[in-house]
């Protein structure tokens, strides 16, 4: 599919490359139920220096918790469920793996112009906080209000992520 990238998205990809992000970021989804692009928005808009509070994250969680829960985690769980236990062709499960992953792909990034529709009507922040701080601030405050407490393994994993959002070069609009 084709679609119009956005600064959200192309920050995203930029950062989920990074050494180390994919990783943490499946640990936080797997061990704390984050959901990736919620943990990136955070990141995206911490690059700003944009503080997101508990009342903006919960609308997040609100605006695509349905969309996450009974779209991408089913598209998400077949295609883990074809690496765990492939079929007897190999081939042709490793094929549909592939298609399987781009349609996830697809969904994120639907799901990545619901959270860009939702941002674009929050008030812009008049105060401003240095970018590293804030992203880690915004994403630990998401981790909390998922009910977890940053473990040392967690605080590893918002620092890797924090460092990542804030090694990029600003021009990523």
């Amino acid at each position: 599919m084709r679609h119009a990238p956005h600064p959200f998205w192309r920050f995203s990809l930029r950062v989920y490359r990074a050494p180390g992000v994919q990783q943490a970021c499946l640990a936080l989804q797997d061990d704390c139920g984050a959901d990736v692009n919620i943990v990136l928005l955070c990141g995206f808009a911490g690059h700003e220096g944009r503080s997101l509070d508990k009342r903006r994250l919960r609308q997040a969680i609100a605006r695509v918790g349905a969309w996450q829960s009974g779209v991408i985690a089913p598209v998400r769980t077949a295609r883990r469920a074809i690496k765990r236990d492939p079929p007897p062709d190999a081939q042709a499960a490793q094929a549909l793996r592939k298609q399987i992953l781009a349609l996830e792909l697809e969904l994120e990034y639907i799901e990545q112009s619901m959270l860009t529709n939702l941002a674009a009507q929050w008030p812009q922040s008049v105060r401003r906080g240095a970018p590293r701080d804030t992203v880690e601030a915004n994403l630990r405050r998401y981790l909390e209000l998922l009910g977890f407490a940053p473990q040392p393994t967690h605080a590893a994993h918002l620092a890797r992520i924090a460092d990542a959002c804030c090694g990029l070069a600003v021009a990523v609009r």
